[in-house]
């Protein structure tokens, strides 16, 4: 009996041999699967990153050939405007020439005209003498016959004539004196007006040009950040990619093993089986030859009952063998609209930090003209580009108004600068409109007065 049970026992033990190898190496195949799982859906999110940043370049390269399209065009505006007012100030310079050809012509023309006023002083003077006009008649009764009279009428006649002509020419070069001189001024000043709006022109296309040479920095910064990304997500992908065929190599291989093995302990178990088998019709035929003796020797009775006992042992052996395992003043206010910031401490609406706020921000829409607050001298007209001390003004516009007092005026819509530096402007004199350009998140216009160049607030000068 004990032989029997340590039979059962071994069966069982030999079973659960075989058995282990393929349970560890579909735990090792279900850990595989979810790493795979997990790469497969790391190598996702890192494609649609991909994909993102492939749209980012496509806008940013649309973005910068437009910017390249429109800086080529303001650059070929610059030009021409560059050559319109070379030919400009060579007409300036055509007039000031004429200018003062003209003033020597003048001059000699009032020589005459004080010649001829000499001649006709001397006239009057002589007419007053001579009783205003009896020096003719006198002439003319002296005459000794009348053919000396009618001579002397001749000679007074060419006299008079001469006057007249005298008294007509004079009238004529006052009067043409007077036109030249009209004439003169009046082209200078055109062409002087002309050549201060060709270059309040050519400041505006500058200042766009600085502002799209800004974006257009910005842009191949950004196109840079994004290709540098988009190197790394690319790497990482190849990497995951790498690790994935990796991992599918180790599974085929895996899978091929567990069925190498599933196979050899379904063999092995047959096997067994037959031992089993084997080993146990043993076990029966030297049952039966030992029951057959012992019915000799003893009797039948008890061969009977020690052959019986043999049978319910074999029986609880069997049995137990197979039993299953469980286990306001000098400024006016610049701009029409509403105050939404002053002077004071607040939150960078762009930036998001917590600063000074230097001057009043109004605020309002439409087109709304910017004037200036007092009369003074232009410093600066242009786009505030970082590094100028304007950067993030946009297109901005500075006054010095003498007495240590100065006014700036940002974020006016590009394009609409109607100043240049150093030019001279009225107090409300339109000098841009207001905008929402360089660091701004809306129209309005940001305006500071400086006091010996320190920002002061602006509420008790308007």
């Amino acid at each position: 009996m004990k032989k029997k049970l340590v039979s059962g026992v071994l069966a069982f033990t030999t079973v659960a041999l075989l058995t282990q190898p393929v349970n560890v190496l579909a735990n090792d195949i279900g850990g595989m699967e979810s790493q795979k799982k997990k790469i497969q859906e790391q190598r996702s999110s890192v494609e649609n990153s991909l994909g993102q940043k492939n749209s980012e370049m496509e806008h940013l390269e649309t973005e910068s050939q437009n910017v390249a399209t429109s800086l080529a065009q303001v650059s070929k505006q610059i030009k021409a405007t560059n050559k319109k007012l070379e030919e400009e100030q060579i007409k300036i310079i055509i007039e000031q020439k004429k200018a003062k050809q003209l003033k020597s012509e003048i001059a000699d023309l009032k020589d005459e005209i004080k010649q001829r006023k000499g001649v006709l002083d001397k006239r009057a003077r002589a007419i007053q003498t001579n009783g205003n006009g009896q020096g003719y008649l006198n002439v003319l009764l002296q005459a000794e016959d009348f053919s000396d009279f009618i001579g002397r009428a001749n000679i007074v006649k060419q006299i008079v004539n001469a006057d007249q002509e005298i008294m007509k020419k004079q009238k004529e070069d006052q009067a043409l004196l007077k036109e030249k001189q009209d004439a003169s001024l009046k082209k200078l000043t055109e062409l002087n007006q002309l050549a201060t709006q060709i270059a309040v022109t050519k400041n505006n296309l500058v200042s766009q040009k600085a502002e799209q040479d800004d974006l257009l920095l910005a842009l191949a910064t950004k196109k840079d950040k994004t290709n540098k990304e988009k190197a790394i997500l690319e790497t990482e992908r190849a990497n995951l990619s790498a690790e994935e065929q990796k991992v599918a190599a180790n599974l085929t291989a895996a899978y091929a093993e567990e069925q190498r093995k599933k196979e050899e302990a379904a063999k092995k178990r047959l096997a067994e089986a037959k031992r089993q088998q084997a080993l146990a019709a043993a076990e029966a035929r030297a049952k039966t030859v030992a029951r057959k003796a012992e019915t000799t020797t003893r009797g039948n009775s008890v061969a009977k009952s020690e052959a019986t006992a043999p049978v319910e042992s074999a029986a609880s052996s069997a049995s137990s063998a197979s039993a299953p395992s469980s286990s306001g003043s000098m400024f006016i206010k610049p701009a029409a609209g509403i105050l939404t910031s002053g002077f004071s401490e607040r939150t960078n609406p762009v930036t998001g930090q917590y600063e000074s706020h230097k001057g009043q921000d109004i605020s309002t829409g439409g087109t709304v003209p910017v004037s200036a607050a007092a009369s003074g001298t232009v410093v600066f007209a242009g786009y505030g580009a970082p590094g100028s001390g304007y950067g993030g003004y946009g297109y901005v516009v500075e006054i010095d108004h003498g007495n240590g007092y100065q006014t700036l005026y940002a974020h006016m819509r590009a394009g609409s600068l109607n100043v240049v530096a150093g030019q001279r402007v009225m107090q409300g004199q339109n000098i841009g409109i207001m905008g929402s350009t360089g660091q701004s998140t809306g129209q309005h216009l940001h305006f500071e007065i400086h006091q010996n160049g320190v920002p002061i607030n602006p509420a008790p000068y308007l």
